[in-house]
């Protein structure tokens, strides 16, 4: 499976991760979740993830991609409820090739976001999962 993520969703992620670190790093607002937590979308499909931690494991991360073709409101309500009972920063963005949402759980150390990407033209939805921190 052929999976993408555009510069505008690099954008989101990018902006979601400065304010999840920004917001996370000396915060108390981390209240253990975990990206093991966060349940993957009902019939989705799994596809790429990675992991990466640098040399003495002070800063690491991971990913893990999904895709389907249910409508991206559904996708994005569902994330919203599973995630309600934690802290989030939630950004949208909207444009020709779909819209996005970044929804980010600041950590003591770092944050944990899902970020929602609608291709209009495929007709599906991207979800990534995304851990950085220590």
């Amino acid at each position: 499976m052929n999976t993408r993520i555009n510069a505008t969703l690099a954008m989101v992620i990018v902006l979601a991760l400065l304010i999840g670190i920004a917001s996370g790093c000396g915060s108390s607002a981390g209240n253990g979740s975990a990206l093991q937590d966060i349940p993957p979308y009902p019939n989705a499909i799994e596809g790429e993830s990675m992991e990466q931690s640098v040399a003495g494991g002070i800063v690491g991360g991971s990913m893990q991609q999904y895709t389907t073709t249910d409508p991206f409101e559904e996708v994005v309500d569902f994330y919203t409820d599973a995630l309600n009972e934690y802290d989030t920063e939630i950004l949208s963005h909207e444009s020709d090739l779909g819209r996005q949402t970044a929804i980010s759980i600041p950590q003591k150390r770092g944050m944990i976001s899902v970020a929602i990407q609608e291709f209009t033209e495929e007709e599906t939805v991207n979800i990534t999962f995304m851990a950085a921190g220590s």
